[in-house]
């Protein structure tokens, strides 16, 4: 089965549109059993949603919106496009306070997808998330998620795979090294920006159930066009 995660970014592409049938020709180029998606808006009053564009595309296919914001162009958040039927399905709220030389500074709402598929005789937990630009902000929002993944999941003993923008480019810190004791496989390819793809920043981790095969980030005229970042892609087998 193939494991994708995509920061969309609100379907606004490279040439400054909000294009969403963009971002659906390139899952359709890609075609992942299991998508999970970042900056996804929804409620835009635009006329063409793409959360619609996907529920008719995938008719089969099991669709999760989970609101991290609410702002002037409707609601903004992550989603979880599924193949396999969802069991359980849980919206952890990563927000963390963090101080800055005395002074307290709210960061960006961030949320996480926890969802339980049913796939044949396997459960598997799948997490989606998408964390902080700023590092100190990060690094507490990692805290939280790292609890959260202990809490709800197994990954020395049960199948989990863990996705998302994480807006880490640079060397191994220990947040990262945290999720490699917990994870047995790490996913990293260059994602951004889509043009001429330069940071790793989005990454997709899986404990040691799932077997991995091809690692890509997808390259096509379209999808360096559809958003800012490449999509992400890894062939798996149980």
């Amino acid at each position: 089965m193939r494991i994708m995660t995509y920061n969309l970014h609100g379907c606004i592409g490279t040439d400054g549109c909000y294009d969403p049938e963009h971002i659906l020709r390139v899952i359709q180029e890609t075609t992942p059993d299991i998508l999970g998606m970042q900056e996804v808006r929804r409620n835009t009053g635009t006329g063409c949603e793409l959360l619609d564009l996907l529920q008719s595309a995938f008719p089969d296919y099991h669709l999760i919106f989970g609101k991290t914001l609410k702002d002037t162009r409707g609601d903004f958040g992550n989603a979880l496009l599924s193949r396999y039927p969802v069991a359980e399905y849980l919206d952890v709220d990563l927000e963390e306070i963090a101080g800055y030389s005395g002074r307290l500074i709210r960061p960006e709402a961030r949320r996480a997808i926890f969802a339980r598929l049913d796939i044949g005789f396997v459960r598997l937990w799948v997490v989606v998330t998408h964390l902080d630009l700023r590092k100190r902000v990060r690094r507490g929002q990692g805290k939280l998620l790292v609890e959260a993944i202990l809490r709800y999941t197994n990954p020395s003993e049960k199948g989990v795979v863990f996705m998302g923008d994480l807006n880490e480019w640079r060397l191994p810190n220990a947040f990262l090294r945290h999720l490699d004791k917990l994870f047995s496989r790490h996913t990293i390819r260059r994602s951004f920006p889509s043009r001429f793809p330069l940071l790793p920043l989005d990454r997709i981790w899986m404990s040691s159930r799932l077997k991995q095969h091809q690692i890509k980030a997808h390259r096509s005229r379209l999808s360096r066009r559809a958003s800012d970042h490449l999509p992400l892609y890894a062939d798996v087998s149980l």
